[in-house]
């Protein structure tokens, strides 16, 4: 995706301004991150959070800020040497939801590996997370069960997607 698409995003998302992610910022993403699992996501609150959001081989990350207030987050990662870089952490305030911030934070994403691929997975009771994904061309790779389990023991399925991007 190029700068015009990605501008085109934010200016989609209403006054959203996405910036590079700093310390500063973690304690409110920790705040909407409590919000977003009210909704299921993260299946299981991590022990600790502000570490939860910067997890093994990450190499960049973003916020969404609306009306001065730290609204979404997007990470991308490569868990692994040798492996395809990877979307993680993705979310949005459910407050802030419907203005096209998840939109605007997966095109910054998207940029940040151009002419590679890029994976994620999500679950599949989460259709409008992964209606946006085929939306924005990412092609849905397989579904398998979750290599985690919810705390009542039910393990997910994952659907896997992958987009070749820039």
């Amino acid at each position: 995706m190029g700068t015009t698409e990605r501008t085109a995003a934010a200016r989609a998302a209403t006054e959203c301004t996405i910036t590079p992610r700093t310390d500063e910022h973690l304690h409110d993403l920790v705040e909407v991150l409590w919000r977003v699992h009210a909704g299921g996501y993260p299946a299981t609150w991590p022990g600790d959070p502000a570490a939860w959001l910067s997890p093994d081989g990450l190499l960049h990350t973003r916020v969404a800020i609306v009306d001065g207030r730290v609204v979404g987050h997007v990470g991308v990662a490569v868990p692994a040497p040798g492996r395809m870089p990877q979307v993680t952490r993705l979310f949005v305030d459910p407050d802030a939801r419907g203005r096209g911030v998840a939109d605007a934070l997966l095109a910054e994403a998207e940029a940040v590996a151009p002419g590679t691929h890029l994976r994620l997975d999500v679950t599949e009771e989460t259709p409008a997370a992964w209606r946006l994904y085929e939306r924005r061309g990412w092609c849905l790779t397989g579904r398998g069960p979750a290599d985690w389990a919810k705390p009542s023991g039910e393990v997910p399925t994952v659907r896997y997607y992958a987009k070749r991007v820039g």
